[in-house]
């Protein structure tokens, strides 16, 4: 390899560090950002919080501006956790010794991309693009962090946590395996016939893997999330005044962080090697690491501002969402849809009528082409039943012809589905 395709090598490996560190913290909620800066200042001298920035020196590199306006409320302190992080819990079962570099910095990348409840929801090729690592180093990784405590963290979903934890225990096995990956709503509702029809396992199977992960954990990182009761503080707040949306990040708490112009200009003025080796290479982490929060708040505010513009209607009026799903969102704002992702995992919004996970203001698009969302369609399925004849009233198979005619085509289990979760009787019952 030449001196130019190291050097190009080197740049791409830096680029994408980079954008791995801006995309952790970009997915970090307001408790977790106020974690990591604690960390970032207990390590940095030349970061410091605002009571110790003295401007009178130099000019800081600082965090005040656009995305933090002065009206944005406050919500007081968030006093920081006794007991250990679910991140420096599994950190400390890996040893970065036996890891290569591009091996430690994806299990990082993993842990930062768990959900509060201890899953990945990332795809082996979304990482692999990421870090520029072969899918089958991220898959060694993958499996790594799932080996690790607790028993089911990394899983996929629920399915796959509590399929973990029984294959810890010596009872993971093909039948268990179908059924918690693939009928686990089905065998919770205790619908044994359906599951025995369409994947040939006796109802005896069922009920020991029922009675097999009864004493299992399906949340393993509930034990580090705190045993007081928990307060949720939004990330963001909307508010809607003369016809326009404004958006407050909520993170007013950490002022304006920025360079202590104090050690910078002791550091600065030390003529010997290592100090302006060490000087260099903290000023450039620190530059960064306000880098990374600025672009969460830019992206942040991006973000709600095109979701409650979208969905103005469900916000105000309580009418149904309209279809909005990640790679929309992120097609609009021509990012990877992984920045979306990213940007709303974990996040909650205080909107005018509500506080609710900013997730929720998304949708499960069932025609991409016309538009329709699940929501949409459930919305139809209602109003069909509410005009029906009460004394003829339409069955599963009628509701799904008619839906068809309005350009809703849906499965009939799909319309029982739907039906059920609205709380609506069958036909039969509902018949006068």
């Amino acid at each position: 390899m030449d001196i130019h395709a190291k050097q190009s090598l080197s740049q791409k490996q830096t680029l994408s560090h980079a954008q791995v560190q801006s995309l952790n913290v970009l997915a970090m909620t307001g408790d977790e950002l106020e974690r990591f800066l604690q960390r970032e200042l207990e390590d940095n001298p030349l970061l410091e919080p605002p009571e110790y920035t003295d401007s009178s020196f130099s000019e800081p590199f600082s965090l005040s501006g656009h995305g933090a306006p002065s009206e944005a409320p406050e919500h007081g302190d968030i006093p920081l956790p006794d007991r250990p992080s679910l991140r420096d819990h599994l950190l400390s079962q890996l040893n970065e010794r036996s890891m290569s570099s591009a091996e430690w910095g994806c299990m990082q990348f993993l842990i930062d991309s768990l959900s509060a409840q201890g899953f990945l929801d990332v795809s082996t090729q979304e990482v692999s693009q990421l870090l520029h690592l072969h899918p089958e180093q991220v898959s060694r990784c993958m499996a790594r962090l799932r080996s690790l405590e607790p028993p089911g963290i990394g899983a996929h979903d629920i399915g796959d946590c509590l399929f973990l934890q029984l294959e810890r225990l010596g009872l993971g096995n093909t039948a268990f395996d179908t059924l918690l990956h693939s009928y686990l709503e089905d065998l919770a509702a205790g619908r044994f016939s359906k599951i025995t029809q369409e994947a040939g396992i006796s109802k005896l199977v069922q009920r020991r893997c029922l009675e097999a992960v009864r004493h299992l954990d399906p949340h393993p990182a509930a034990a580090f999330t705190g045993g007081q009761t928990q307060y949720i503080v939004p990330d963001l707040v909307c508010s809607y005044t003369d016809g326009e949306w404004n958006i407050h990040i909520n993170d007013r708490w950490m002022g304006s962080v920025g360079i202590s112009t104090l050690y910078d200009r002791l550091l600065r003025s030390d003529d010997r090697p290592e100090v302006k080796a060490y000087y260099a290479e903290r000023l450039a982490q620190a530059k960064f690491v306000l880098t990374c929060i600025e672009k969460r708040r830019a992206t942040l505010t991006e973000i709600a501002s095109r979701v409650v513009v979208w969905q103005s209607d469900y916000l105000l009026y309580g009418k149904p969402l309209k279809t909005l799903t990640f790679h929309q969102l992120a097609a609009a704002m021509g990012v990877h849809e992984s920045t979306v992702s990213r940007g709303v995992r974990d996040k909650y919004i205080q909107t005018p009528r509500k506080t609710l996970p900013l997730r929720d203001l998304f949708t499960v698009s069932l025609d991409a082409e016309q538009g329709i969302s699940q929501a949409q369609a459930m919305q139809a399925l209602r109003k069909l039943i509410e005009e029906e004849d009460k004394h003829t009233p339409l069955s599963d198979q009628a509701l799904m012809e008619r839906l068809k005619a309005e350009g809703i085509p849906l499965a009939r289990r799909t319309i029982a589905k739907y039906r059920e979760s609205l709380g609506i009787p069958s036909a039969a019952q509902r018949k006068r």
